[in-house]
């Protein structure tokens, strides 16, 4: 679920529902469905969730059925004590808690504003777009010297986006530098006293938002699974503290051909060197500040990284409740393990204990069998479940069925499913149907967004007749 206003000043809630669609020989389907907007008067954790156990009754559905929830970062539907989650929790134990995936990546670029000289490159970027976007003549300037990317605006809400604005710095740092130049001819015609100045700093930073930009459009797909998620993350983890490590090498690396290609000498600047009075005879001497270099390691490059990886640890970390209990049901290869290690039965137990929807000790001898029976190509929890519907064998394995279904349908990109169905919502209520009744709004809104499921039933209608 999350919520919007629209142009009459109403907050309406977006409910979308992840299914997993299970045919006898033909295998399964993920699907995600929008089931409307709801009117939100009250936006506390109470009324949403108030609204939306009245939308499942309508709908005739049984909150007990549900094996996952996933909102965004809001204390009103994350809250521990009065959010949405925990109303649920309370209602069904079973409804555990994921974190967006998308939407908790993009808050791990915050991390660039761990430093000055970080928070001064993004606001030199967006002065740029500001000088070349506020006439139309300066426009044509950048687009007559920048071929590939056009200079962006920085996103308020996304981090993750402002890759876009990095990039067409970044690799195009020559070509923006002869569009200042043009443009600076241009002004000294025009007599346009505007500011000119520049900064060369786009070599050492952007990295990190690359690959974060990279994971977070992967994870927005309706099809993402919680083990693509885990993947996804131990890689971005994986390569930030490898990048810690070895990066600052590679920036300097990159710095030094984007100064050749401008034709510069790459030099650090000179530090002044500070010295302190000292008042009394017993204080210790003046301590040595170090080198341009290594004043930017340890107070840019060292502090962006460094916060970037414990805040993807620190709001990663309510994954390690899912981890724990299908962990051993990720991949063929990870219940083999978990057999020979002997840990088999107590992940069963544990399972059992959590869902109540198998028993630990059928579980345990249809996971062995899986191990030795299932085909070598077939791994991944969506790859089992598919292989038992399409053989029709899940009178041999009910109990791993039965378990692999909720691994699937754990939510990982709620929001941004959510902040699909906003699009339909501006497109349908408009200046000139302000006035459009919430019922028709909703109705118009599902026909829109679900349209192929809509074509589907129609033509399945058309061949019944």
């Amino acid at each position: 679920m999350d919520c919007t206003p629209d142009l009459s000043h109403n907050e309406q809630l977006s409910v979308v529902l992840r299914i997993v669609n299970c045919n006898f020989k033909k295998g399964i389907a993920i699907h995600k469905h929008c089931v409307g907007f709801l009117l939100a008067h009250d936006t506390t954790g109470k009324g949403p969730f108030e609204i939306f156990l009245g939308h499942l009754e309508k709908l005739g559905l049984n909150l007990a059925n549900c094996h996952g929830q996933s909102y965004d970062n809001g204390s009103n539907m994350q809250g521990k004590n009065q959010g949405v989650q925990k109303r649920v929790l309370d209602l069904n134990s079973k409804a555990l808690c994921v974190p967006c995936g998308s939407h908790t990546l993009n808050l791990v670029g915050d991390a660039a504003k761990s430093s000055v000289a970080s928070v001064s490159l993004f606001g030199l970027l967006q002065r740029l777009y500001s000088l070349f976007s506020s006439s139309v003549h300066r426009w044509t300037i950048i687009k007559d010297h920048v071929k590939t990317f056009t200079v962006k605006a920085l996103s308020t809400t996304r981090w993750e986006c402002r890759i876009e604005a990095v990039k067409a710095v970044r690799y195009q740092f020559p070509d923006i530098l002869k569009a200042l130049t043009a443009l600076e001819d241009h002004a000294k015609e025009k007599r346009d006293e505007e500011d000119l100045q520049g900064d060369a700093d786009m070599a050492f930073s952007g990295k990190h938002h690359c690959m974060i930009n990279k994971v977070s459009k992967l994870l927005q797909s309706p099809t993402v699974s919680v083990d693509t998620f885990r993947r996804q993350i131990t890689a971005v983890t994986g390569f930030l503290q490898e990048f810690r490590e070895m990066g600052f090498n590679s920036v300097k690396t990159d710095a030094r051909e984007i100064a050749e290609e401008i034709e510069v000498e790459m030099s650090w600047p000179e530090v002044r060197k500070r010295r302190a009075k000292r008042h009394f005879e017993y204080e210790g001497g003046e301590e040595t500040q170090g080198t341009a270099e290594e004043i930017f390691k340890r107070e840019v490059f060292l502090p962006l990284v460094d916060t970037a990886l414990v805040t993807v640890k620190e709001r990663f970390s309510h994954m390690e409740t899912f981890f724990q209990l299908y962990g051993f049901l990720y991949s063929k290869d990870l219940m083999k393990s978990t057999k020979e290690a002997g840990r088999l039965g107590e992940c069963c137990q544990k399972l059992e204990q959590a869902t109540e929807d198998v028993e630990a000790q059928d579980l345990r001898l249809e996971v062995e069998g899986a191990v030795q029976s299932f085909p070598t190509d077939i791994s991944t929890p969506s790859d089992m479940l598919n292989h038992i519907y399409k053989e029709n064998i899940v009178e041999l394995y009910p109990n791993l069925s039965i378990a692999l279904r909720p691994l699937l349908t754990l939510p990982v990109n709620t929001v941004a499913s959510g902040e699909r169905s906003f699009s339909k919502l501006k497109l349908i209520k408009t200046y000139l149907r302000t006035t459009t009744t919430q019922e028709r709004l909703s109705s118009l809104a599902v026909l829109s967004i679900e349209q192929e499921m809509r074509k589907r039933q129609r033509d399945q209608e058309r061949s019944n007749k």
